[in-house]
């Protein structure tokens, strides 16, 4: 037997077992290009794709965890989750090949053009941890989603994102895609069903809810009562503020549709304007809003810079037809437009003037609009905020007290973020003039109500219903989620105009949709927090804080 010398192997203490997305991309035909350049100028090349390819994965979350030759590997869910990771890993892989076709574009040497990037994606179940030795270590994954995600790549036309199933089922609604059929790829047995997403879908938002199928709200009747009651109050020439805190799933944006189906149809003349915030937008300055003046004047996010400079300055020349340059020059400014010399000589070069007078335009804007009904703002997910878009809101809030405009807005209660110096600033600003509402989870009668409402089972058997019930403790998104997760799998089917049970239902597991919102979660505790609550989870779902206490005064783990 001999002896080695080489180092021993670094211990994987600290791996787990979790759900993440895992992404592949490499330079399609790098080796072609290659061979017409000299070796300097391809590596100055690769060096700048890997730039853009970098950035973009850090943009939205992602974690590049290894660079290999003209490819790279990026995990989506790991070492931190966050509860739409599918999400971001394909708008991440899409904004990708943009930025390397971008890059194509710019290339000054001929025998350089034709550079594309290959993604491939696919969300499962790995081993994530450190591997390797003392002096040669890395935080890696492993598992078939890793392998299945870099045969996607290889199978990916140049310019193109091909992902599976598996991730395909969280972003359909949010994205246009080619249904490419069963693959056979390399190493593996049994066949892949792919999509090939071609872009997002125009005005797409993320929904929660069973697609196809509509329940009355139940168990916010009075919350929604007391802002009808503002909005009414609105209508009569005062402005008012409200603040919606709930946790994930709770029913924050399904009490905002109610609320704007009822201004709808009490006053047609009412505007509704809503902007929403992104889970990765805390580092997009003024991304919320942005959207709050896309809203403002009647886009999507799908629109493109030349329908969003019309529809502006159409906006603009409407509600002020002898004085609206200015506006236009500063909202233009901030959409980030290719506006023409006369507009941009208007445009400060001073940071704190420009934040100034964005204030000053939206102020603007917003009056404006009011002077022709009512007008209902609402800023969502505000625990998303990015700092400059709180800056603006603050300032928004003060200068539009005196006018017919109803504020509302919706946040996690995360007193940690950006966003939540919004809520504390009209709380200091209102006091007792702001309306705050706190949504609770759902008793337990107006839970089993919901799970009727959502799917009449005459057959679901009453243990599987409370089961569905106990999972979920009173969250709307996660009774919700734990029906999906039954119709995915068959245990619920469908007879003409009624559902019924098979003999699939036999237990209900967390669904994958909420394994990343809870995870999520755990992973922005501290690590004192993260400890206790690992030690609580191998006690049991009730305990006395004693056993708690002695356990963790132990040392265990």
């Amino acid at each position: 037997m001999s002896v080695s010398n080489a180092p021993a192997a670094r211990p994987a203490a600290s791996s787990e077992r979790r759900t993440i997305t895992v992404l592949f991309a490499d330079i399609a035909g790098s080796t072609s290009i290659a061979e017409r350049l000299d070796p300097e100028d391809w590596t100055a090349l690769v060096g700048e794709a890997f730039k853009c390819m970098n950035s973009t994965v850090e943009r939205y979350g992602g974690m590049v965890a290894r660079l290999m030759g003209d490819g790279l590997l990026a995990f989506f869910g790991a070492p931190i989750a966050h509860e739409d990771d599918p999400e971001r890993a394909v708008r991440c892989g899409l904004d990708m090949v943009r930025a390397i076709d971008d890059l194509d574009a710019k290339q000054q040497v001929p025998a350089a053009h034709g550079l594309q990037v290959r993604v491939g994606i696919n969300t499962g179940p790995v081993v994530v941890g450190v591997v390797g030795t003392d002096t040669a270590h890395e935080y890696t994954a492993m598992g078939d989603t890793v392998n299945v995600a870099a045969r996607m790549q290889a199978a990916a036309r140049p310019g193109s994102v091909l992902v599976t199933a598996s991730t395909h089922r969280f972003v359909s609604a949010l994205v246009e895609a080619v249904d490419v059929g069963m693959l056979e790829l390399k190493g593996k047995s049994d066949t892949v069903h792919a999509y090939e997403i071609t872009g997002l879908k125009a005005g797409a938002v993320r929904t929660r809810g069973l697609l196809g199928v509509r329940a009355p709200m139940v168990g916010r009747d009075a919350q929604l009562s007391r802002l009808e009651d503002l909005f009414q109050v609105v209508r009569a020439g005062q402005g008012r503020v409200a603040c919606i805190t709930g946790d994930p799933g709770i029913g924050k944006s399904r009490l905002l549709a109610e609320l704007r189906a009822t201004v709808e149809r009490t006053d047609p003349s009412a505007s509704w304007i809503e902007g929403r915030c992104l889970s990765y937008g805390e580092t997009l300055p003024y991304h919320l809003v942005v959207d709050l003046v896309r809203s403002l004047v009647g886009l999507n996010a799908g629109s493109d810079e030349a329908h969003i400079a019309q529809a502006l300055e159409s906006r603009l020349r409407e509600l002020k037809p002898d004085d609206w340059e200015e506006t236009y020059a500063y909202l233009g400014h901030l959409l980030s437009l290719h506006m023409a010399p006369e507009f941009k000589a208007r445009v400060s070069q001073l940071e704190i003037e420009t934040l100034k007078r964005y204030v000053a335009s939206l102020v603007t804007l917003v009056r404006s609009v009011s002077t022709r009904g009512p007008a209902v703002i609402v800023c969502d997910d505000v625990h998303w905020a990015d700092k400059a878009s709180v800056d603006v809101l603050l300032q928004l809030l003060v200068s539009s007290v005196a006018v017919p405009i109803l504020f509302v807005l919706a946040s996690r209660p995360d007193r940690t973020t950006a966003g939540w110096r919004l809520i504390a600033g009209a709380r200091d600003f209102f006091g007792e003039a702001l309306t705050e509402i706190r949504l609770e989870p759902l008793s337990a009668q107006d839970s089993r109500a919901l799970v009727s409402n959502l799917l009449h089972i005459d057959s679901l058997p009453p243990d599987t219903r409370e089961l569905i019930l106990k999972k979920a403790e009173g969250n709307p998104f996660f009774v919700e989620e734990v029906v999906r997760m039954l119709i995915d799998r068959s245990a619920i089917v469908r007879e003409g105009d009624r559902w019924v049970a098979t003999e699939a239902v036999v237990g209900v597991e967390i669904p994958d949709t909420l394994h990343g919102l809870l995870l999520g979660r755990i992973d922005r505790l501290p690590q004192e927090s993260k400890r206790t609550l690992r030690v609580a989870s191998v006690i049991g779902r009730q305990f006395g804080v004693t056993i708690l206490e002695r356990l963790l005064e132990g040392g265990s783990a």
